[in-house]
């Protein structure tokens, strides 16, 4: 993946980040990151690079012109020389994901202290979210049709990433066999969540709200929900389970009603690298 374009900007990945043959760690996005908040708050710098490059990669499928005034208002809190370095804080993030679908913005997010202690947030280890996903794999599903997963405390998407690498185990490839509805409180965990599921092209739909009280604040797709037709795969399957694309009134959750309405950009984007 070489470039992100939008309205507005142009997000680009140095070719020195995504061609060499060196081993990145989490070190070396640490170290980027220290460079960005020298003299600003760690929090606010993470939670800006996290909510640009997420809306980098919506505004290159589904044009939003709210995100995009969000994104121009958070880049000019930066100098150049700043701006510069979170598409390499990206590009070595997109290395660091390479090697298997896993969450690494969660483990960052811990290792920078950036938690909140007081309504103890914290992240399922890898190891963990491992083990849950080989318990829930269902293979008989996933070769008869497709699998819909619903995870309503997703935080940074570690338990669907783990679910995907076992499907990947399996010899499916997730962007045609898995649909994933995802839920946070949090809106830069959910926004984590996006980022994440969005570089590992996993369908699916990002809710920022709460699940026990239905309450729905921001809905987001990856770019694999539009880029693989999930809309018309989703609607088939809810004719064949009601008998009509529609879902009926008393089965409806309250993100299935509180839909942002956004208007496609005419833009290809490469999402392979």
């Amino acid at each position: 993946m070489k470039l992100v374009e939008s309205q507005h900007h142009t997000l680009t990945y140095p070719e020195m980040y995504m061609l060499d043959n060196k081993n990145y760690d989490r070190n070396d996005f640490i170290k980027m990151f220290n460079a960005i908040s020298n003299h600003k708050h760690r929090y606010e710098v993470f939670r800006d690079f996290v909510t640009i490059s997420a809306i980098s990669l919506h505004n290159a499928v589904q044009t939003n012109s709210k995100l995009e005034e969000e994104y121009l208002q958070t880049i000019a809190r930066y100098d150049k020389n700043e701006i510069s370095k979170f598409p390499e804080l990206l590009a070595i993030l997109v290395k660091l994901l390479q090697a298997e679908p896993r969450d690494i913005l969660g483990r960052l997010y811990m290792e920078l202290e950036l938690g909140n202690d007081n309504t103890g947030q914290f992240f399922t280890p890898s190891e963990v979210s491992l083990m849950m996903a080989r318990m829930s794999y269902d293979d008989k599903q996933a070769k008869k049709s497709f699998i819909t997963l619903s995870e309503p405390a997703s935080g940074a998407g570690g338990m669907v990433l783990a679910f995907a690498k076992i499907m990947m185990d399996h010899g499916h490839n997730p962007a045609c066999k898995l649909w994933v509805e995802c839920v946070d409180t949090d809106r830069l965990v959910a926004l984590m969540c996006y980022l994440q599921l969005s570089l590992w092209n996993i369908p699916a739909k990002i809710i920022v709200g709460d699940s026990l009280s239905l309450e729905t604040r921001e809905t987001f797709y990856t770019p694999a929900h539009y880029l693989y037709g999930w809309e018309e795969r989703l609607r088939s399957k809810r004719t064949a389970m009601y008998g009509s694309p529609e879902i009926p009134e008393t089965d409806k959750t309250e993100s299935e009603t509180q839909e942002i309405k956004q208007t496609p950009a005419k833009i290809q984007l490469d999402l392979t690298f």
